[in-house]
């Protein structure tokens, strides 16, 4: 699985499952540029990263809710590099939780703009760039297993990340033509900083969600990286469109 003299970006790389993602394509040799709101974290995974693989990772502060960032992240991508062979959106976040009912039109639309909207807008700018240097490329949306079997009092997030999977199906279809593959892998609970603030909050929570594992345990988000390494790669050449749940089998269970 070769990702020498591969450029690669990954979104919001700055801590959890990105950084997991970034330190993996950059471990099988892909130049990696992270990208996140909080320029420092992004900056401090990608010393972390250089310390092991020197002048490899690069990071970019980037509010992805913003057009005109994201403009500005592929015109710095064009101008380092001039080309973009993998990338994986990965920024997300949710606002509000509770039942339904509850929820306030604020935070359905912080959800929807935080979750699905600025993936939209990235992936737009994306495959616009694609496009124009025509040469193969890969895609990988991180998406949740909250899509495919809900998430109570968390509606509006397992709904938002529905719609991930929806717009990967169905842009794949688009693009294919254009030698750009597309895919999706839907994390199950992933042992990030906000998973394990939340096991502090609620201790029997993690007793619970290990057993919904076949395999008994909480996924790494290097286990996340390793799956999108290989989606992005060649050796994945003849996959797109698809929908690839990593989550020890709590989908099925």
């Amino acid at each position: 699985m070769d990702l020498t003299k591969k450029i690669s970006m990954v979104t919001g790389a700055g801590q959890g499952i990105g950084e997991g993602i970034a330190k993996i394509l950059a471990e099988h040799g892909s130049k990696v540029i992270l990208v996140d709101l909080n320029g420092e974290s992004a900056q401090k995974v990608a010393d972390e990263i250089n310390q092991k693989f020197p002048d490899n990772a690069f990071s970019f502060e980037a509010d992805l809710t913003d057009e005109s960032a994201i403009n500005a992240l592929m015109s710095y991508v064009d101008k380092k590099f001039q080309r973009l062979d993998c990338i994986c959106n990965n920024a997300a976040a949710s606002k509000g939780i509770g039942p339904v009912e509850t929820y306030s039109l604020e935070d359905v639309q912080a959800t929807l703009d935080l979750t699905f909207t600025s993936l939209w807008k990235c992936l737009a700018a994306e495959i616009k760039y694609l496009k124009k240097q025509s040469s193969p490329a890969s895609i990988v949306n991180i998406s949740s297993n909250a899509a495919l079997k809900g998430y109570a009092f968390n509606s509006m997030y397992a709904a938002s990340k529905a719609a991930v999977n929806n717009l990967t199906q169905s842009v794949a279809k688009e693009v294919a033509r254009h030698h750009i593959r597309m895919n999706a892998v839907s994390p199950g609970t992933i042992n990030t900083p906000g998973v394990k603030k939340y096991f502090e909050q609620e201790p029997g929570a993690k007793d619970v969600l290990e057993r919904s594992s076949l395999l008994r345990r909480i996924g790494e988000p290097e286990e996340i990286g390793e799956m999108v390494a290989f989606l992005l790669s060649d050796r994945s050449s003849y996959i797109t469109g698809q929908i690839i749940s990593v989550d020890g089998g709590s989908s099925v269970n």
